[in-house]
């Protein structure tokens, strides 16, 4: 070999140098991209929050306006659904993203009849949705009457 090949002129304290700041960045530019994750997992949980809070807002008025009609019982019963779910805005705004999927994965692992039937009824209505869609696409649907246009036209 002669003295001006790579080989020679490459120092090992340097490649491991070089090695180390790839290493570095790598890691940083993964603790990044998790801290960015988390964000957006705190953003989505804070707005399902809200929305959770001005439900059960809403059905509060409901109960309100059900009791000055003179409808004391089911008043009654609209108030403490309202606080159930006002309480589980409260509990949901608490809790970090990873522990809600734990509460998720375990959930399902102790009712997996009821998520597998869960899925089931999302997936037919998902289907039936894009069915309608695509029927209305095509133009086979009349938008007044919600079905099948009649032969021959409008």
């Amino acid at each position: 070999m002669s003295e001006n090949s790579p080989k020679e002129r490459a120092d090992p304290s340097a490649l491991e140098e070089v090695g180390a700041a790839i290493k570095r960045e790598g890691r940083q530019v993964a603790d990044d991209a998790k801290a960015a994750a988390q964000r957006m997992a705190r953003d989505q949980r804070d707005a399902l929050a809200d929305y959770v809070a001005a439900l059960a807002d809403a059905a509060n008025r409901g109960a309100e306006d059900l009791k000055d009609a003179g409808y004391p019982r089911t008043a009654s019963t609209v108030a403490r659904s309202a606080a159930e779910v006002g309480g589980f805005a409260e509990r949901l705004q608490a809790r970090e993203p990873g522990a809600l999927w734990e509460d998720v994965e375990d959930f399902a692992r102790d009712h997996p009849a009821l998520v597998f039937g869960a899925g089931f009824a999302v997936a037919f209505g998902v289907t039936r949705f894009l069915k309608s869609s695509a029927a209305d696409d095509d133009g086979d649907i009349d938008p007044v009457a919600g079905g099948p246009l009649p032969a021959g036209g409008e």
